[in-house]
């Protein structure tokens, strides 16, 4: 029996271009083994089924405000959504990441509870760096460091994996980490996983790029998943 897996990729309307150039290329390559949802905030709570092409996939709204300092508690709901469906593992990706071979999904035996790229702590300046990540994203309006407690590491954000019972894990965390107004959410993930004694299995399957303009997509698409031209 294959290994089922979830694509959870937090996004919002601004957005919209680079979901609509996912569902136009590496997604149309996701393996039938492999389910898509789109995780949006808004005033409102509600399930959306939805078919771009041959693309069938699921956008999720919950009542959470629509910023980036409140991706974490986006996940949060759809991880508890969606685990009693019979998912094996959970991919969150960026919106504004690429997969090179979604298709790996189709045969790739995924072991490891915590997988993805690592970011080590080591130092004060590590430290500071990482709680004034939002801060330095000119696009968005974050004035402040975030305050919350920082993991020794974590998985970076933009791609990483979590097995079912990670996954319990962070629906049954009590800590400060899950009722945090705002957080990073790969960062606050990573504590709490850290908190519950889960070690990081680095990524050695995966590949793709991050962040990436949504025009880029269609470019990495040519290149990677097929030698026919895309149409404008």
């Amino acid at each position: 029996m294959k290994t089922k897996y979830a694509i959870i990729i937090p996004t919002h309307d601004n957005n919209i271009g680079y979901k609509l150039a996912a569902l136009d290329t590496y997604l149309k390559h996701a393996p039938d083994n492999v389910d898509i949802y789109f995780v949006h905030g808004g005033n409102f709570n509600t399930v959306v089924e939805s078919k771009k092409g041959d693309v069938s996939y699921t956008d999720l709204y919950f009542k959470v405000s629509e910023k980036i300092s409140c991706v974490h508690k986006k996940l949060y709901k759809a991880f508890k959504k969606l685990f009693r469906k019979d998912y094996d593992y959970y991919i969150k990706l960026d919106d504004d990441t690429f997969l090179f071979n979604v298709d790996v999904f189709a045969s790739h035996k995924t072991s490891g509870e915590y997988i993805g790229n690592r970011k080590i702590i080591e130092n004060n300046n590590d430290s500071i760096a990482v709680k004034n990540k939002l801060v330095f994203l000119k696009n968005y309006k974050i004035r402040e460091p975030y305050k919350g407690d920082l993991p020794k590491q974590y998985c970076t954000g933009e791609c990483f994996i979590l097995s079912k019972k990670a996954v319990e894990s962070i629906i049954n965390y009590k800590g400060p980490q899950k009722y945090e107004k705002f957080a990073i959410d790969d960062v606050a993930i990573g504590k709490i996983l850290e908190n519950e004694g889960y070690k990081i299995n680095i990524n050695k399957f995966l590949n793709y790029e991050h962040p990436v303009k949504f025009d880029n997509f269609y470019i990495y698409y040519k290149k990677h998943y097929t030698n026919e031209l895309i149409p404008a």
